[in-house]
């Protein structure tokens, strides 16, 4: 399974939202999804676009 090997993030790390990378589209998209759940109170929905843009970035900017 290669999620064991997976090294967990560090601490601060999840203390702050992710900022969007500046002129990426997809960081841009999921910020504003952030957003618009922020101002409907939907946690749920904050967290999840939290997740992906931290994957995203990972994937994309990290690299």
């Amino acid at each position: 399974n290669d999620r064991t090997l997976a090294t967990p993030p560090a601490p601060g790390d999840l203390e702050r939202p992710p900022l969007p990378v500046p002129g990426c589209e997809a960081c841009a998209w999921l910020a504003e999804r952030r957003e618009t759940a922020r101002a409907a109170f939907d946690h749920s929905a904050v967290t999840d676009a939290n997740v992906l843009l931290r994957q995203h970035q990972r994937k994309e900017h990290e690299g």
